[in-house]
């Protein structure tokens, strides 16, 4: 992964320090805007969410099927003691982990992750999903991104960023380019207290024709 971990970035790795972070920033508005508007999930459906976190976006979910999967061991301990009882928590990856739930998840959040990932990282991430997913069903993202004339203060707080790989929009949607996914690009300018762009990409999984 493509990140800083050295110093203050070490902080971000603590549950209580990123949920703290996350409140400042006025992300509890954030999520939620997120979730209604971009990840739209259903109650009962079966949902993955990669790189969840100490799985904050569950107090914005719906009833559901739910499994977070993370590689930061305390993110996912901390998920365990809060939300124990609404999802399944998993150390580990999707290429490794998961290779029994083939084919079996309605919806897939992939949020804050991208930046963190290198292009190669960021491709097999998807090739792996892909097979994880339904006919029909949809893989979500959310990362911040540079655009033209982007706001000087929005600038700064990505170069400030932990992640070093964040993109242009081309940038991202290449990442999912040969995959046979239906693509849905959107922007957020507002999720966050502070001046901060973020890029959606909405991914539907085409069913395969029969011949």
């Amino acid at each position: 992964m493509a990140q800083r971990i050295s110093g203050l970035y070490r902080a971000v790795r603590l549950p209580l320090f990123y949920k703290g972070l996350m409140f400042a920033l006025g992300a509890d508005n954030g999520i939620r805007r997120y979730v209604n508007e971009a990840l739209e999930p259903r109650p009962g459906i079966r949902m993955l969410d990669v790189g969840c976190g100490p799985a904050n976006i569950l107090a914005y979910l719906p009833s559901l099927d739910y499994t977070g999967l993370d590689l930061n061991e305390k993110h996912i301990a901390f998920a365990r003691e809060i939300y124990g009882d609404r999802g399944r928590f998993i150390v580990g990856n999707a290429a490794d982990d998961l290779r029994q739930d083939e084919k079996s998840f309605d919806l897939i959040n992939v949020s804050a992750l991208l930046h963190h990932l290198s292009d190669d990282e960021a491709r097999s991430l998807f090739a792996s999903l892909k097979l994880l997913l339904k006919e029909g069903g949809r893989i979500v993202t959310l990362d911040n991104v540079w655009l033209p004339r982007q706001r000087a203060v929005v600038k700064l707080v990505n170069k400030l960023d932990s992640g070093l790989n964040i993109r242009t929009p081309d940038g991202y949607l290449a990442l999912l380019s040969d995959l046979g996914f239906e693509v849905q690009p959107r922007f957020f300018h507002d999720l966050l207290r502070i001046p901060y762009d973020h890029f959606v990409m909405v991914a539907r999984n085409r069913p395969t024709s029969i011949a």
